[in-house]
């Protein structure tokens, strides 16, 4: 693998051109060979050189983090000095973390192009108006508000008077006395009558008004008693039998 053939296109950076060697030669990311992956992007770095491309400054920075991780992986540690080296940080580690976050990146602006495409164009214009349709504003001082409001007020004055609204309001009426010969009627099938069921037989509110007042009727009259065990609650109408 140490002679590797690169014809490649044109890559976004550094990283991109690093995450491609990784990648083609199906290396795990987290246990890079540091010295491997150096020589081949230095090869890569040379070759575009030939070719008379203009590389970018990051490319260099990046070889030269490459360098830096090569030798401290490769040279001995330094046993005069105590300290400088930690044993249980990986020099590799900070390059692994790039390369996953740039990564996660490509996969984000994937997915948000995908999305792109898949979502439908819409574009909005101005409202265009012909020459001769556009509103153009009063000059001021012509007419107010209260204009408007007095001379739509005089119309519709003028409509009804033209054509007034004619309606037939009907009452339906229920004697006092047609409701007494009622509940006397009921309570001779029954001695316990409930008012609450004796309504929903009315026909309307004039029907029940009628009722209420047959039952005060009867009540002055001591025909019947009534009895409420709570307050709101239903009223019990009993035929008094000494009446």
């Amino acid at each position: 693998m140490d002679n590797l053939e690169l014809n490649l296109p044109n890559f976004e950076g550094p990283l991109d051109l690093l995450l491609h060697l990784i990648k083609s030669q199906k290396i795990d990311i987290y246990d890079i060979p540091i010295a491997q992956i150096t020589q081949q992007y230095l090869s890569y770095l040379n070759q575009m050189k030939r070719m008379n491309l203009n590389l970018a400054g990051e490319y260099f920075v990046l070889a030269s983090t490459l360098l830096r991780i090569k030798s401290s992986v490769l040279l001995p540690k330094n046993d005069f000095v105590e300290g400088e080296y930690d044993e249980d940080v990986d020099p590799r580690q900070e390059l692994v973390d790039q390369l996953l976050q740039y990564e996660l990146f490509q996969k984000v602006a994937v997915f948000l192009k995908e999305r792109d495409l898949e979502t439908p164009k819409v574009q909005s214009k101005e409202p265009t108006n012909p020459p001769d349709k556009l509103l153009k504003p009063l000059p001021v001082g012509v007419v107010t508000s209260t204009d408007l409001s007095n001379t739509f007020a005089q119309i519709m004055q003028r409509y009804q008077l033209r054509r007034p609204q004619i309606g037939t309001l009907t009452i339906s009426e229920a004697s006092v006395e047609f409701q007494v010969d009622y509940l006397k009627q009921m309570f001779e099938q029954k001695s316990s009558l409930s008012f609450f069921n004796l309504i929903e037989n009315q026909l309307d509110i004039n029907y029940v008004v009628g009722l209420f007042l047959a039952v005060l009727e009867l009540v002055s009259k001591k025909f019947l008693i009534v009895i409420q065990h709570n307050q709101f609650a239903d009223l019990i109408l009993q035929k008094n039998e000494d009446a």
